[in-house]
């Protein structure tokens, strides 16, 4: 069993704050922002916070178990210099940070993804290397670490055009992590290194996220209260439904897919004491504004119309 935090000061609330977020304000000054991609259980974050005090760090990870290992060690440490965001990375490159504002970027062992058919999971494409160096300042860099050889080939040729510089080398175990003690004790004794470097910026800005509007609607159809899927460049499809018939409302459960960004979420179809509908997301979402969702919204509010 994963042992507790012991705080979740250091967990930034991320969805609950402007966006690109204000880092200056979260760590209360001003200092060089350095971002780790893939934190794990915070081990080398808060080592790392802890011999560079002039730095402001953030470790991002998906998994809520690795962020809330990675809070027990910043909390046992006492260090005011780190943070944890749970996110994707690309979500979290892109909506989180300003361009140019990261003075370093790691990224220990990420997954390879080995099969030619999972190639689409993989992290450092053409594209995410674009994303990256829109965010990194001028001559910062980001080390990226792997005991794949052919994730690190496979890296090298997405590096082309990105405006990064890349210097691959073989290196003996440096790092002290997880992963690569366990890749010691298995017997490996040589690791690839990748340090990609900006050498010309690309311009990728924050997305601007459009203020929601709820649709409303005079008469609802309950024969509409059922799943459906409408696809197209942004797809819509509605996985659940769930009606109480004496209140008159409703919540469905969708899922809305936009260029790179998947969102899943319960819009909740009310009564309005003025007579109507409206569709709105549920209260405790967390959806991010997006088109997609404003499309969910109005999209879901036409099948519900029995007008």
């Amino acid at each position: 069993m994963t042992a507790p935090y012991l705080s979740l000061k250091p967990l930034v609330p991320w969805r609950q704050l402007p966006r690109p977020i204000p880092w200056e304000q979260v760590f209360g000054r001003r200092a060089p922002l350095e971002l780790e991609i893939g934190c794990g259980n915070g081990e080398v974050l808060a080592r790392r916070a802890g011999e560079r005090p002039e730095a402001n760090l953030v470790g991002l990870d998906l998994d809520w178990v690795s962020a809330r290992r990675a809070l027990r060690r910043i909390n046992l440490a006492g260090l005011d210099n780190a943070k944890v965001v749970q996110a994707e990375a690309a979500l979290g490159l892109e909506r989180l940070f300003t361009p140019q504002s990261l003075a370093g970027v790691w990224c220990l062992f990420p997954r390879p993804w080995p099969k030619p058919s999972d190639a689409r999971h993989r992290l450092f494409s053409t594209r995410f290397l674009h994303l990256l160096n829109s965010r990194l300042a001028p001559q910062a860099a980001c080390r990226l670490l792997t005991d794949h050889e052919p994730f690190a080939d496979w890296v090298m040729g997405q590096v082309p055009g990105s405006g990064l510089e890349a210097v691959r080398r073989e290196v003996p175990p440096t790092v002290d992590s997880k992963y690569e003690r366990k890749w010691r004790g298995q017997g490996q004794r040589v690791f690839f290194e990748l340090i990609l470097s900006q050498r010309g910026h690309v311009a990728w800005p924050n997305p601007e996220e459009p203020v929601l509007h709820y649709p409303r609607f005079d008469e609802l159809d309950p024969a509409a209260l059922t799943t459906w899927e409408d696809w197209g460049e942004i797809s819509v499809l509605c996985k659940d439904v769930l009606r109480d018939q004496e209140a008159g409302r409703a919540l469905m459960r969708l899922v809305v897919l936009e260029d790179d960004l998947e969102q899943a979420f319960y819009v909740e179809v009310m009564p309005r004491p003025q007579g109507g509908y409206l569709v709105r997301p549920a209260p405790g979402c967390g959806v991010l504004p997006s088109l997609g969702v404003q499309r969910a919204l109005e999209v879901t509010a036409q099948r519900l119309s029995a007008g």
